[in-house]
């Protein structure tokens, strides 16, 4: 499934979930096979004024985004309140709930913004696409390689996690 930028639309077609299904071998092969090994490879980056711990092989791409995001929060400060305040968090060695795969948490690669002011598929009765996340933040997340769980149908708009081989021209629709 390619992951689409672009403007925000509601997901609509069932399981396209672009980047939600992962690899667990590629993932254990590439930033750690367990808890401790992950653990190992922390590092603190600063997110918009909050120290968070995130994988060394991400950390930079983090960094960056918390950047644009300031600079976005300069001139909107409204902004401020989607990824300032109490986050989601960061690393969780954990499965994705209701399942057995490990989610993005468990690499220390993935960040879930203020929850507050987030949607999640399966706190929908009845089910439908939900978003409150601005165009602005979604987009500097993905400029710097981390797909967003409001492309997804079964969504996780607070979820953002480094992703950069679905940028990558080869993935591109």
């Amino acid at each position: 499934m390619p992951y689409v930028l672009g403007a925000i639309t509601p997901k609509t077609t069932l399981n396209d979930d672009p980047g939600r299904i992962r690899s667990d071998a590629l993932f254990k092969a590439t930033f750690g096979a367990t808890s401790a090994a992950v653990q190992a490879q922390l590092v603190t980056v600063d997110f918009v004024g909050q120290p968070v711990r995130f994988h060394a092989r991400a950390a930079a791409a983090l960094a960056k985004v918390s950047a644009r995001l300031e600079k976005l929060i300069a001139t909107t400060p409204s902004l401020a309140t989607y990824t300032t305040g109490e986050l989601g968090g960061t690393f969780a060695w954990r499965p994705i709930a209701n399942t057995n795969r490990l989610s993005a948490h468990s690499y220390g690669i993935a960040i879930d913004i203020v929850v507050a002011k987030s949607n999640y598929w399966e706190w929908e009765t009845p089910f439908a696409w939900k978003n409150q996340i601005p165009q602005a933040i979604v987009d500097a997340f993905e400029a710097e390689g981390f797909a967003w769980g409001g492309r997804w149908y079964h969504y996780d708009t607070m979820h953002f996690e480094y992703r950069p081989e679905l940028f990558a021209a080869a993935c591109r629709p």
